[in-house]
């Protein structure tokens, strides 16, 4: 819900959120074409059904992977602009960073499928999942900031403020072991699941930052 008074050089907060959600259904289609072009590939060199399947577990892994991941972050947008907001130049800007990272990431969907094993695909993947992330957390406190200026009755909450950072901070710590230790491979994914761990963390580095301004 947008709050009244908008600056009448930016978009209508639907128009910009209708926009983002086009963009990241088309991202969600650009996820399964590569697995559509190998079906008449197989075909073609006389594979069966359950050979498609076995054979390409790697693909089909990692667009479930990337469907989840833009499932998980459009949820949260989704959420972030039912609360009362009122649209800002930096934060029209922030939304068009963050879809372009929704929309690059089939790219290192591709490369995880194809390069698995090979140097630093995993970590290109995460510094996308990180920057994504990091735009979300920053439109995020921004939207809180201007609906608490505004006095505005549903802005943002601060539980979701802290939801987050955490989620941001879990892809800090992945991309970090996944650079110091390239071993781990995609196992490093698996730290993104740690949100909760991180969140008490967060909620009190935040309470002892409104704190010291009091």
């Amino acid at each position: 819900m947008t709050r009244a008074g908008r600056d009448k050089s930016l978009p209508p907060s639907e128009r910009m959120v209708a926009f983002t959600d086009a963009a990241v259904a088309i991202a969600l289609t650009l996820l399964v074409l590569p697995l559509v072009d190998i079906v008449p590939e197989a075909a073609h060199s006389g594979e069966n059904a359950v050979e498609l399947i076995t054979h390409n577990l790697a693909a089909i892994g990692s667009f479930l992977l990337s469907f989840a991941v833009i499932a998980r972050f459009w949820s949260v947008h989704h959420r972030l602009f039912g609360y009362d907001h009122r649209l800002t130049p930096a934060l029209v800007q922030l939304n068009l960073l963050w879809v372009l990272t929704i929309a690059v990431l089939p790219f290192p969907t591709e490369m995880i499928a194809s390069f698995v094993t090979r140097g630093y695909v995993v970590a290109v993947y995460l510094v996308v999942l990180l920057v994504c992330s990091a735009c979300l957390s920053v439109m995020t406190i921004m939207m809180r900031r201007t609906a608490v200026q505004d006095g505005a009755a549903n802005g943002v909450p601060e539980e979701f403020v802290v939801g987050s950072l955490a989620s941001t901070t879990t892809m800090v710590v992945a991309l970090a072991v996944e650079l110091a230790f390239p071993a781990v491979g995609p196992y490093a994914l698996f730290i993104l699941l740690a949100d909760p761990v991180f969140m008490p963390l967060i909620r009190r580095l935040r309470g002892d930052r409104a704190a010291s301004r009091t």
